[in-house]
């Protein structure tokens, strides 16, 4: 039996380890963490925007498991949580944006996902951190696996899968956003850093840039223990799951103009802090003095409008005693968006015969679009691994649109100026979704979905066996 091993246990190499074990092969998925899901386990926001036709059309295409496990999991008021956007954004297309959103629980979807992996016969390997490659030719043979960060071993393949992300690790955080701020997601002070793959195996990588042209870019997250919040805040999370702060007055938007720079046109704003597409935009703009936690279990957790010191945050209305519970140091900013690769529309890294990448390592962000992409990744893996040709989701699918469309952006980025991308190609909102907008994918339903996948041939097509 052919052999896949596929490298971090995120949204794109969960659905990668299902794809090549649907297709018939032994499967091994490596994570250098104890945990599945990597930046998933602070994401959970589902189905907004461009999402929405992706996650149709993977279930269209037969391989729903892994978003039939998160729905699973989503967190009950669901209609109220839909209904609490539109009192802060009345912009155009907001109800279109997120009249099918849900948000799954964070808290529970490892174990979830991890019974579902099991279950299907996939082999978790924890704690193991790929670091090195070795190949003959231009194929992979085996890669080297720190275990626990003290021993190792070599673990042989057909075909690889890197979904290592492009988040963290500490040797990126240090240099360029001023310090490793200990977040709950990447954990490298306890598992070690993302190592670069693909790069290593002879692909071809580009990190994003900020405006001076510092690789990678900065990012606000921020995570809030739900009890140190107001009693008000907390009631109004249980009932919505969501709940928008006001901070106007007490943050000046501007102080750190490297936070909106890195989501200037993902999310709808002009770098400046205004609303730059209204049409696009589904979170509340800047500019109107709020910004966004989600439920998180025990935690509230979102992006804040800046970085953000303690004493500013308890003068929040309702935050008076509130306690960070991660990051705990930097300023609440990370670093991401590096050693972004370079594949074809197949997912293929080339020169490389047998390594394909899938997710945000392939500048693909969102937990949707990973799953997707993860999937053709696994699938390929096996066919390539059993000497078959590798195949791509039609141009005429989001699913297969969207990794041309990245791809594209990438190259064009690569040659700009800064020497790489400055904003995500994000599913949910932003440049993309004004493309599928203008190409007519969005807005979408099932049945204009279940006409699109049988057009192209890709009814079910999960279900079949490569082996």
């Amino acid at each position: 039996m052919a052999k896949v091993v596929v490298i971090g246990a995120g949204c794109a190499g969960i659905a990668a380890a299902a794809g090549a074990r649907k297709a018939g092969a032994e499967v091994i998925l490596l994570e250098r963490q104890d945990q599945l899901l990597g930046i998933g386990r602070i994401a959970g926001s589902m189905d907004v925007g461009g999402r929405y036709p992706l996650h149709l059309e993977i279930v269209e295409m037969g391989a729903g498991e892994v978003n039939k496990v998160l729905d699973d999991v989503s967190l009950d008021n669901m209609d109220n949580y839909r209904k609490s956007h539109y009192p802060h954004h009345s912009l155009p297309g907001s109800e279109e944006m997120t009249k099918h959103s849900w948000i799954y629980n964070v808290m529970t979807a490892d174990p979830a996902l991890r019974k579902m992996l099991q279950d299907m016969g996939v082999e978790i390997r924890w704690r193991a951190r790929a670091v090195d490659v070795e190949k003959e030719g231009k194929r992979i043979t085996r890669i080297n696996v720190r275990v626990d960060r003290h021993n190792e071993e070599w673990i042989e393949g057909d075909a690889f899968v890197d979904a290592t992300g492009s988040a963290g690790g500490m040797d990126h955080c240090t240099p360029h956003v001023g310090g490793c701020v200990m977040c709950p997601w990447m954990q490298c002070p306890t598992f070690g850093n993302r190592v670069d793959i693909s790069g290593i195996a002879g692909g071809t990588t580009v990190s994003m840039r900020q405006k001076d042209g510092t690789p990678g870019i900065k990012y606000n997250g921020l995570y809030l223990y739900k009890e140190s919040l107001s009693q008000e805040w907390k009631d109004k999370l249980k009932e919505t799951h969501q709940i928008f702060v006001p901070f106007r007055g007490i943050v000046d938007w501007d102080l750190d103009p490297e936070w909106s720079w890195g989501t200037r046109g993902q999310d709808g704003n002009d770098g400046e802090g205004h609303p730059a597409d209204p049409e696009t935009s589904w979170r509340v703009a800047p500019d109107v003095g709020r910004f966004r936690l989600l439920d998180r279990g025990i935690f509230a957790g979102g992006a804040g409008p800046s970085p953000l010191k303690l004493e500013q945050l308890r003068q929040v209305p309702g935050f008076e005693n509130v306690v960070v519970a991660g990051p705990v140091g930097g300023m609440n900013l990370w670093s991401l968006g590096h050693d972004l690769v370079f594949c074809e529309n197949n997912l293929r890294v080339p020169p490389v015969e047998n390594l394909f990448t899938a997710g945000s390592k392939a500048h693909m962000v969102d937990i949707q679009p990973g799953i997707n992409s993860g999937y053709l990744a696994g699938f390929n893996a096996v066919k390539v691994a059993v000497g078959q040709e590798p195949v791509e989701f039609p141009l005429s699918t989001v699913s297969g649109d969207i990794i041309a469309f990245t791809q594209e952006f990438l190259k064009e980025s690569a040659e700009s100026d800064y020497g790489g991308p400055t904003t995500f190609v994000s599913a949910h909102a932003g440049h993309y979704l004004r493309h599928l907008k203008d190409v007519g994918f969005f807005p979408d339903n099932p049945d204009k979905c279940k006409k699109r996948i049988a057009d192209a041939g890709f009814t079910n097509f999960f279900k079949q066996k490569v082996i």
